[in-house]
C-alpha cells in the first residue's frame, strides 16, 4: 500500500499588520523592533514641518530558521 502524505505549514508568516497584531509571537517580535531601533538611536521622533509629507513603513515578517530546520526566531 503507497501512502501519499503533504505537509502544510500552519506557521505561514503573516503578509500584513493587521494579520500579524492577533498573534502573541509577531507582536513580541515588532516589540523586540521598535525596542532595537530605539536603543541603537536609529531615529529620533520629531514633529512633521508644515506642507511635508512623512515616508510609509512596511512591517516585513520572517520566521527565521538555524542550519537544522528549527525554530531560530521570529523577525519582524
Amino acid at each position: 500500500m503507497i501512502h501519499h502524505f503533504a505537509l502544510f505549514s500552519s506557521n505561514e508568516d503573516p503578509e500584513s499588520y493587521e494579520e500579524a497584531i492577533k498573534h502573541d509571537v509577531w507582536r513580541k517580535a515588532m516589540e523586540s523592533e521598535i525596542e532595537s531601533i530605539k536603543s541603537n538611536d536609529t531615529w529620533v521622533l520629531t514633529e512633521l514641518p508644515k506642507g511635508v509629507k512623512a515616508i510609509g513603513v512596511k512591517w516585513i515578517f520572517k520566521t527565521k530558521y538555524n542550519e537544522e530546520g528549527k525554530l531560530e526566531k521570529h523577525k519582524a
